[in-house]
């Protein structure tokens, strides 16, 4: 199930999409609001990621979820066939991080943690600049962003745990 829903045809349709509302929705293409994309695994957050700093939303976007790259999950995952999901995964995430700091991908992927708490920053005072939060079940709860307008659910959700993350867009920000 996860090959299909992370399958790149399937994910530039949701890419396409959500670019399209960045420049008709409200809020969105004026850059006082931002939106919250809810992936269903980190690899399928990595993915979308990857598609999304192929367009102008490069250093707009990032992923926040529970995963720390780190050597010790690719030890043996070359198979001569090209990239398993994992080193998929670390690859990104540390070009990700890389990108950011403007540093090397050895140095910069040791600070996910200061990563995290500069982007969250930025989705909550810069709008227009942190346009989108990529996550998988980080964020759904507690994090109070007033300038999140949107939200696009990519993963089975229900319960309490569906609208805590409805929760997350419902917050007045300013007089509209």
């Amino acid at each position: 199930m996860q090959k299909l829903l992370s399958s790149r045809s399937r994910l530039e349709e949701i890419v396409n999409d959500i670019l399209l509302d960045m420049e008709t929705k409200p809020r969105l293409m004026d850059g006082r609001g931002n939106a919250m994309l809810v992936c269903s695994s980190i690899y399928q957050a990595c993915k979308t990621y990857e598609l999304f700093s192929q367009t102008d939303f490069q250093g707009k976007c990032a992923i926040i979820t529970s995963y720390k790259p780190s050597p010790a999950d690719i030890k043996g995952e070359e198979t001569g066939e090209g990239l398993t999901e994992k080193l998929h995964q670390y690859e990104i995430y540390r070009r990700m991080l890389a990108d950011y700091f403007k540093q090397s991908e050895d140095v910069a992927m040791y600070r996910v943690g200061e990563f995290e708490q500069e982007v969250k920053r930025r989705f909550i005072t810069e709008p227009g600049q942190m346009r989108l939060l990529i996550v998988v079940d980080k964020l759904l709860t507690g994090f109070d962003a007033p300038p999140a307008t949107y939200l696009y659910i990519d993963k089975t959700m229900r319960d309490h745990g569906l609208f805590q993350a409805i929760c997350r867009v419902n917050r007045l920000d300013g007089e509209d």
